[in-house]
């Protein structure tokens, strides 16, 4: 039986261009990107070097402004701010999607006002995390980092998710958009079963972005008191 491959290219709710590519055999589709589960799990891996490599970078690198100036400060609170905000929302967000996600195309809660509110959670305390160490440098570079991340592996995810959910998943990207909150459009069911055990992993996952504000904390006193090398100092 000859196989067609079907390539091209869909519109979401802001406008960005979505690729679907999938190869038919009948009515059966035979994705061409891994499986989800497979994402998942290097995205989390990938997270996790992310966060252990971070430590020495902040480490060998030093804020221009003082401590005590004003854009230290305003950056510190910010990001004290933020890191429990972008936690909180992936937390929220497992409560509707957790155990369900392989098998059900989830589009009410957070789902109903953007398709990644988990990313969009990770994406918020990671920033929070940037902004900790006072510097606009690293700020906008690891921002950019996660951006670049995060939207390829939301492209790949979305291939599989189009195989998967077919017309259902083309209506909800051109309705929902990818990244930016639409909150008007909130949709929520009257009850909501979840797995206790995705959300503990969540939190847990979340655990990790906290526990790097006192590792930062203590390489900033290690800095003050002179005991930490700083290689280069950035603005």
């Amino acid at each position: 039986m000859a196989y067609s491959t079907r390539s091209g290219f869909e519109k979401g709710a802001a406008g960005e261009a979505i690729m679907l590519t999938s190869k038919r055999k009948d009515d059966s589709i035979i994705s061409t990107v891994p499986e989800r589960g497979i994402l998942l799990k290097a995205r989390i891996k990938h997270t996790r070097l992310f966060l252990a490599a971070f430590v020495p970078v902040v480490l060998a690198t030093s804020p221009l402004w003082p401590e005590y100036s004003w854009p230290h400060r305003t950056m510190d609170w910010a990001g004290h701010i933020l890191v429990p905000l972008g936690v909180s929302i992936r937390v929220f967000a497992s409560l509707y999607v957790g155990g369900r996600k392989n098998d059900e195309l989830v589009t009410w809660g957070p789902f109903s006002i953007v398709r990644n509110p988990l990313y969009v959670g990770s994406f918020i305390a990671a920033v929070g995390l940037a902004l900790l160490t006072a510097s606009i440098v690293l700020t906008t570079f690891i921002s950019l980092a996660f951006a670049a991340y995060y939207s390829a592996t939301v492209a790949r995810e979305e291939v599989y998710l189009h195989r998967k959910f077919g017309v259902r998943y083309r209506q909800y990207l051109r309705s929902v958009p990818r990244w930016i909150p639409k909150l008007r459009k909130w949709d929520n069911p009257e009850e909501l079963g979840t797995k206790p055990y995705f959300v503990l992993r969540t939190m847990i996952d979340g655990s990790l972005f906290f526990l790097c504000i006192p590792i930062l904390e203590a390489l900033c006193e290690l800095r003050l008191s002179g005991l930490a090398l700083t290689i280069l100092t950035v603005p």
